[in-house]
Order: C-alpha cells, then sequence, then structure tokens
C-alpha cells in the first residue's frame, strides 16, 4: 500500500480560513461592544448568532484539518508538527510551511486581541456573573 502524504497545501488554506473566520468573529465582536452600549439588545442577540456562526466555520476549519491525519500515524505526525508545535520552530522547507507558521503567528496574535474584546463584553453584560470575573 502507498504511503499517503500531507497536502500542506490543504492545510494552509483551511487555516487560511479559519484566520479569516476569526478576524470576523474579532469584529462582529467589537460591533456587539458598541451595540451593547446603545442598549440595543436585538441587534446584540442577531450579532451573538451571527459570531456563533464564524466559531461553526472554525471547528469546521480544524475538524478538516485533522481528518486529513486520520488512518496514517507518519501523516498524523506531520499534521501535529505543524499545527501544534511552537511556529518558531517548525521546519520551513516549503513556502506552504512557511505560510502556515505566519497564519498560525497572525492567528494568535487575533486570537488574544478578541479574547480581550471578549472578556470587556462579558464584563460589561455579565458584571459580578461574568465568566471572566472581575
Amino acid at each position: 500500500m502507498a504511503q499517503a502524504e500531507l497536502d500542506v497545501t490543504k492545510v494552509m488554506i483551511l487555516l487560511q480560513r479559519k484566520w479569516n473566520a476569526i478576524q470576523e468573529m474579532n469584529r462582529l465582536t467589537r460591533e456587539m461592544e458598541d451595540t451593547f452600549a446603545r442598549n440595543d439588545e436585538v441587534s446584540v442577540d442577531m450579532l451573538l448568532q451571527l459570531r456563533e456562526d464564524e466559531m461553526g466555520k472554525v471547528d469546521h476549519c480544524m475538524e478538516e484539518i485533522w481528518q486529513m491525519g486520520e488512518g496514517d500515524a507518519q501523516v498524523f505526525g506531520r499534521l501535529c508538527q505543524l499545527i501544534q508545535s511552537d511556529p518558531e520552530e517548525v521546519s520551513r522547507n516549503t513556502p506552504e510551511e512557511k505560510k502556515i507558521c505566519e497564519i498560525r503567528k497572525k492567528t494568535q496574535s487575533l486570537l488574544d486581541e478578541l479574547r480581550k474584546a471578549d472578556q470587556r463584553l462579558s464584563q460589561r453584560m455579565a458584571g459580578k456573573k461574568s465568566f471572566y470575573k472581575k
């Protein structure tokens, strides 16, 4: 049986889609902050649903990525290296691998920004009952 190879280009594309969805979540979260300040509960609910849809896209991208490693331990190992290792320590032999590292770095930065905005919003909306207690 021929050994399967990891489609690094597909991984790169799926990570870019994931980043796009997280970027949209970040935009929606900032919009929710503005909407909440205006006490527009209907719009906040709508924005929460839109944000949930984007979270589903992120999950779907990651499911597709992990499915690529099913059934072949070597492919799975390479996938883990690309997706979970420190981006500074991943081998960058190809342009795709370099791009994967870039996408992962900018995704982490965006997630940090989103987490801060989410924390502010949660504390405004829920006060002491917030997930991010003051």
